[in-house]
């Protein structure tokens, strides 16, 4: 399956224990759901649950994310360990 160039969109900086999140909706590119669901091979729900518990990837999952968004999986992976940490000591 050809993956269709995505828009860009302009960089920010996530808001704390956010990270994943606003990575994979705020990053450099701005996908739509449909998008999402299709190249992640994900459900709408699972990306929802990702989301909200970034800790829970697999490692299939942190590689599909790190090659739709053109970045080195250890970016998204640091992402997910930040708000987890960030979580962690919330509680």
């Amino acid at each position: 399956m050809k993956k269709p160039l995505p828009p860009a969109s302009a960089p920010s900086v996530a808001p704390p224990g956010q990270q994943f999140s606003y990575l994979l909706r705020h990053g450099r590119f701005s996908f739509t759901e449909r998008e999402l669901m299709e190249h992640l091979q994900m459900t709408y729900r699972t990306i929802k649950q990702r989301e909200a518990d970034p800790s829970s990837l697999t490692v299939a999952e942190a590689l599909r994310v790190a090659d739709l968004l053109t970045i080195p999986v250890q970016t998204v992976l640091a992402a997910a360990l930040a708000d987890a940490l960030t979580t962690q000591t919330e509680n």
